[in-house]
């Protein structure tokens, strides 16, 4: 395998154009609704479908870069996304830009799932927690340019930023140097997830590794539904901000998830993983409120940045833990499981942001995401409380058979 540090900065940038799928259409979303002829609260679709494909082919995507090699599925994932995103710039209809969109999020699943993966088999011990806050604080980079890009150039034209995805193309060449298939024997598909859960309770993981499903899906339903997607809904109609300038304020939220993802292995060796998450959910909360309560655009900025540092806190936490629950033989096939509810939360988080947006005005809608946040950060403790005490329970039984190879 080549030297890991040399394949980081391939793994950022292929992470980042998996996330700049979101990021950079965000700001023009309320001209695309003018463009298109579609309501406001309809225009989320746009952004949901994007993430809908890797409900179902996150699970296969991990499987298939168990089985054949991660470079290979992460060549087929570049030339699908940045083919039809591109695609995305032709299309004048609404239904047919829903399709494109679905069409690169094929690709968008796998670009978004196995730099975690190959992080997982390179890295080990504290340099994992190092090169997964690495990769996190660049995907959040690319949340951070790609709001003013996407603002610029739809202040042009709403569908120019689609244009952006065909840099997608230029990143192939550079993917040899990533590696190919793990070692181990990879079995038909229901038989290697059945190997992957006997793994994970013979290590006192499965409990854990369940809990972090539904946990996952109600923080990306937020990130996306109520922060990328209704935030330049709310600039717009309340602030009467142009494009520009919904990118420049929406890419605040992204300064702060920078700054968390950087500082997430100092943190947790400090305060411990349960502790570190608990706290950042609970400071999107906080965000999300000083958002729906902002008089002005200072505060609003302010409560994106915090909301920002929460969620820049909580990724790079929960992947160090999947990068582990798993072997190199069934770590494609976990990390896909995770993505798939994740995926859950970015198709349902846009719909419902820009219909309670529509229906009952953003600022309560920033409230009802803040409420959300909230709960999950009180329940978590609990539920995890539960978790490891189920996960110490089994680790100190008698193993039984081991998993299967």
């Amino acid at each position: 395998m080549s030297n890991p540090r040399r394949m980081l900065p391939v793994i950022v940038v292929i992470s980042g154009l998996g996330v700049m799928s979101f990021s950079i259409v965000a700001p023009a979303l309320p001209d695309l609704a003018t463009a298109l002829d579609v309501s406001r609260g309809s225009i989320g679709l746009v952004q949901g479908a994007v993430a809908t494909p890797g409900i179902v082919l996150a699970v296969v995507i991990g499987y298939l870069a168990d089985r054949y090699g991660r470079r290979q599925v992460i060549l087929a994932s570049l030339i699908i996304f940045g083919v039809a995103g591109t695609a995305c710039f032709f299309a004048r209809d609404f239904w047919l830009l829903v399709g494109l969109r679905a069409v690169q999020g094929m690709g968008t699943s796998g670009l978004l799932s196995l730099g975690a993966v190959i992080i997982g088999d390179a890295f080990e011990g504290p340099e994992r927690q190092w090169a997964i806050g690495i990769e996190f604080a660049g995907i959040t980079g690319m949340t951070l340019i790609a709001p003013v890009l996407g603002g610029a150039l739809a202040e042009v034209s709403a569908f120019l930023p689609f244009l952006v995805f065909a840099l997608a193309l230029p990143m192939i060449p550079f993917i040899r140097i990533l590696p190919g298939k793990p070692e181990g024997t990879v079995e038909a598909p229901w038989r290697h997830l059945g190997d992957m859960v006997s793994e994970m309770r013979t290590s006192g993981r499965f409990v854990s590794f369940v809990g972090l499903l539904p946990f996952s899906f109600i923080v990306m339903l937020c990130f996306v539904g109520f922060g990328f997607t209704t935030t330049p809904l709310f600039l717009e109609r309340v602030f009467e901000v142009g494009p520009s300038g919904r990118g420049f304020i929406q890419a605040t939220a992204s300064v702060g998830s920078s700054i968390a993802a950087i500082s997430s292995a100092r943190v947790v060796r400090s305060l411990g993983r349960t502790t570190m998450l608990t706290a950042a959910i609970a400071l999107s909360a906080v965000g999300f409120a000083v958002v729906g309560i902002a008089p002005g655009l200072p505060i609003v900025a302010l409560g994106l940045f915090l909301f920002g540092l929460g969620i820049g806190s909580v990724f790079p936490v929960v992947q160090v833990f999947l990068t582990e629950a798993a072997s190199g033989t069934y770590r494609g096939a976990a990390i896909g499981t995770w993505v798939s509810s994740i995926r859950t939360g970015q198709t349902v988080g846009p719909v419902i942001g820009t219909r309670f947006a529509d229906s009952l005005g953003e600022r309560e809608t920033f409230g009802i995401g803040a409420a959300i946040l909230a709960i999950a950060a009180l329940v978590w403790i609990p539920i995890r409380a539960m978790a490891e005490s189920r996960s110490r329970t089994r680790k100190g039984r008698p193993s039984g058979t081991a998993s299967r190879r």
